[in-house]
């Protein structure tokens, strides 16, 4: 199982629409769209968390349908937060080290800053992974997230997109070995 965390995202619903002067709510729809459409989703071996800057936590199961037009998801989100959101998807207020320490798995963070490797080298279908990507623009993680890890690590040489990061993971943990 993989289970994805985009963490410390800009994305801030407020009780009646997504602030879209401090937010990057395009990030985690890109992202989220992605992950939900992938092979590992439709076989129920991907799960997606998406912790705020808030601390607004939503755990996205693989069955959910993502709308595609960034205001329909948006909608979705704020009726997560008022408890009315759709089946498969959980909310909660919990800080970013709580819902990482509460996952089980060999621990990931992706960042620029890790060691160069290609993922599909270090995964094995035969382990879970928790794998922490940023969900923001620019900058770092502003949560503790590099003592957490059991591995810091980067895929390219240049600053990708969260989705981007997101895809190469998904793709990886989808073909690496079973053994």
């Amino acid at each position: 199982m993989l289970t994805l965390v985009l963490a410390d995202c800009t994305m801030r619903p407020t009780v009646d629409k997504i602030d879209n002067k401090q937010s990057d709510p395009h990030i985690v729809h890109i992202t989220l769209l992605l992950a939900n459409d992938s092979i590992l989703a439709a076989e129920h071996e991907l799960r997606t968390v998406v912790h705020t800057r808030d601390n607004n936590v939503f755990t996205i199961g693989p069955d959910v349908d993502i709308p595609t037009r960034l205001s329909e998801f948006e909608d979705m989100i704020l009726k997560c937060t008022q408890g009315i959101g759709p089946k498969g998807i959980n909310y909660g207020k919990k800080t970013l080290m709580e819902v990482l320490n509460e996952e089980m798995g060999v621990k990931i963070a992706m960042s620029p800053r890790g060691v160069r490797k290609d993922p599909v080298d270090i995964m094995s279908r035969v382990e879970d992974y928790v794998v922490v990507i940023g969900g923001f623009k620019e900058g770092d993680f502003i949560n503790p997230v590099y003592p957490w890890a059991d591995k810091v690590i980067s895929i390219s040489d240049r600053l990708l997109k969260p989705w981007t990061v997101a895809s190469e993971v998904i793709y990886s943990y989808t073909h690496s070995s079973l053994e």
